[in-house]
Parts: structure tokens; sequence; C-alpha cells
């Protein structure tokens, strides 16, 4: 404990007040990843397809990513993550107070969206800037640990809330969610001018073959990203009766476990590299698609839904990755942000092919067609190219004899 706390110490003030602001804006998400689809539930009475249509506004800001990021490219990158305080803060509290109807709960929904999905970009431009050569995973891999750490208070509080509240557990969870994204929001305000860098030069936008494969795996990510965020709590709230209090549990099992596994994964990818990390997250996805579509055994479905949370760590490997090839430095923002919008072209369109599978064949169909992503996610990490494979022998020089 002493080692840490000294660690804590010496580090940089400007990463110490960014950890503290991502850990605020972690309580927002372990609250709405626990709550959100009960939420809509108890308070909608959504249908599995209206479900899955919902995911397009929902996911319409990730995929308007590289349009805000444009327009905030001359704007220090630590200006960013404030926006994403403030954004989800609102956003949130709409939610939670200001949601009669339907429509109205959109437009907090978006609000909430935007600021989410604008710092996923966020998060990967600082801690790249915050990580020594060479241990990018490992840095990436600590600020998301500091996000499930605090996913587990999120998670808790709704779980509490949900045993003391009754009916009005989501205005309490999403007030303190609110309360936590305005904190964080102030937090990365504090940071100093050194701490964090504008989108290099104010490109906007950029594109290169060179890219390729990491477009891929952000495409291949989106749709496998989304059936699990969508349809795997779908089913257990609605096929198998999974209450708040227990979704609230599984999301902070998934965020205890998360702590360590997150930072285990970018150390781990730092050693191995990023194509065998690809592989086996394809190999993990065929094994959980087959759970949820031929198990029928509860607790099985629960781990299968912990270790998809768990999972969601190989967005750490994507960013080392393009880390690894980049041409120059200042690509990093706007591809990123073109990475988070393509993977949400994905996303938009899925949930509602998803929901209308559902309808026509049930849910086992929705995951018996993700597995296909893993197929297609495995050839893609055949193909990636980080610098570990061994280079073939050359043949000894010819031995030169005197004339």
């Amino acid at each position: 404990m002493n080692n840490l706390l000294n660690r804590w110490k010496a580090a940089d003030p400007a990463f110490k007040a960014f950890l503290l602001g991502v850990f605020f804006l972690g309580i927002n998400a372990g609250v709405l990843s626990s709550a959100f689809n009960n939420y809509l539930n108890d308070s909608f009475s959504l249908t599995s397809k209206q479900r899955g249509f919902l995911e397009f506004p929902r996911e319409l800001p990730g995929f308007l990513v590289i349009f805000m990021t444009g327009l905030l490219a001359a704007v220090p990158v630590r200006r960013w993550a404030v926006i994403t305080g403030l954004l989800t803060a609102v956003g949130v509290a709409g939610l939670g107070f200001l949601s009669p109807g339907y429509n109205l709960m959109l437009v907090w929904m978006l609000l909430w969206s935007a600021g989410s999905h604008l710092f996923m970009t966020v998060e990967s431009v600082m801690g790249l800037r915050f990580a020594k050569e060479g241990g990018q995973g490992r840095r990436l891999g600590q600020i998301s640990g500091m996000t499930n750490f605090a996913a587990i208070a999120g998670a808790g509080f709704v779980w509490v809330m949900a045993k003391a509240a009754g009916p009005a557990v989501y205005k309490w969870s999403f007030a303190a969610a609110a309360a936590a994204s305005a904190a964080s929001a102030l937090l990365f305000a504090r940071i100093p001018g050194g701490g964090g860098e504008a989108a290099p030069g104010g490109k906007r936008f950029v594109f290169r073959w060179r890219y390729k494969w990491y477009y891929l795996l952000n495409i291949l990510f989106g749709a496998r990203k989304q059936i699990f965020l969508t349809f795997a709590p779908w089913v257990l709230v609605t096929q198998y009766g999974a209450s708040p209090a227990v979704m609230a549990a599984l999301a902070l099992v998934a965020a205890a476990l998360g702590v360590v596994f997150r930072q285990t994964f970018g150390a781990l990818t730092d050693r191995i590299g990023e194509r065998r990390m690809f592989m086996a997250d394809a190999v993990i996805l065929l094994f959980i698609c087959a759970g949820f579509a031929f198990s029928t055994f509860l607790p099985l479905l629960y781990v299968i839904f912990i270790l998809d949370n768990l999972m969601f760590a190989t967005r750490i490997a994507r960013t080392t990755y393009l880390n690894r090839i980049v041409e120059e430095r200042s690509h990093i923002a706007p591809t990123v942000s073109f990475g988070v919008t393509i993977d949400h072209a994905v996303s938009m369109s899925i949930p509602a092919a998803g929901g209308l599978l559902w309808a026509a064949y049930g849910y086992r169909a929705v995951f018996i067609a993700a597995s296909l992503l893993s197929v297609a996610g495995f050839l893609a990490a055949l193909a990636v190219d980080d610098n570990r494979r061994k280079a073939a022998p050359q043949p000894s020089p010819a031995p030169v004899t005197p004339d």
C-alpha cells in the first residue's frame, strides 16, 4: 500500500487529474450499464424489435464522432474531456427526471450517448499521451482498470437502490450518475496545459490504406459489441426475468474482475503483440455465441455475459496497434475518431437487423448469426502484422576467396 501511495505521489499531476476524472466518469458508466435496460423495460415496456431499433439513435453520436472531433480539432483534447463530462451529466439527469415520454427520453439519451462516445477518442489519445515507449498497452490497461474500478461503485449503488428505493431506483441512480459526471468535468478542467494535446496540426480527417486492418477490426468490433450490448442483457431481462439487482450484480462482478483483467490484458499486449490478442478474442467470442445460442443453464449465461464484458478490453490492443503503425503522431486522434465512426456505422444497423431476426426466428438465431463474426475476426487477426513474427532467416553470404 505504501508503495502504491508513493507511486501516486510521484505521478505526473496531469495524469493524476485525468485518472480521477476517469474514475468519476466510470461511476456513471457503472450505473447506466446496470440500470438502462431495466429502465427501458419498466418505464416504456419496449418489445424486442423496438429495443433493437432504439440502438440506432443511441449509437448515432458514435457515428458522428468524426464530425464532433473535426469541429473540436483545434481544441486541446483535455478540453474534449471536459465536454464529455458535461454532456453526460446533462443527458443522464434528463433520463432520470425529465423523461415523461419516450420521445423526450430520446433527446436526453442522445446527449448522454454523445458524451460517452466522444470519450472513446479522449481515452485513447490521452492514454497514449501519458504512456512511455513500449508501455502503451500497460498505460491504457491502467486507465481501463480505473474505469472498471469506478463502475463497481456505480453498479453497487444501483444494487443498493434496487433493494432500498423500489420504483424510485432509476431516479436515485441517474441522479448519482449525473453528479459523478459533473465531478469528472471539474477534474478534467484541472488538467494542466501540458497534460493534453490538440488534434495535432488541426487535422480533421485521416484515411490511409496503411491503416486498413485497423479499420476492419473496428467494423467487426462494432458488430460484435452491439449484439452483446443490446441482446445479451435483453435476453437475461426478458427471457430469464433478471431483475435490476441481478443485472447490477453482474455488472459489479464484471467491473471488479475488469480492474485486474484490463491491466493484465494491456501488459500482455505489450509483451506478446496485438495479433495473438485479436486471435484469442475471436476464439472466445465463438464460445460466447455458442453459450447464448444453445445453453439454458442460467449460471453459465451469467458467466459468459461477464466474460464478454471483459473481452471489450480488445480496444486496448486496437489502440496500441494503431500507435505501432501510425505514419505520424498527428494521425492518432482523427484516426481513432474515424475508427469509432465506422464502428458505429455498423452498430446502428446491427441491432435493428438483430431485432428483426429475433422477432422472426427467436433470440438464438441472433447469436448463431453473431458466431460468423468470430470467424471473420480470426481471419482479420491472421492478416495483422504487429512486427513480432520472426523474419525468415537470411542466407549466409558466400565466402570470399582470394584471387
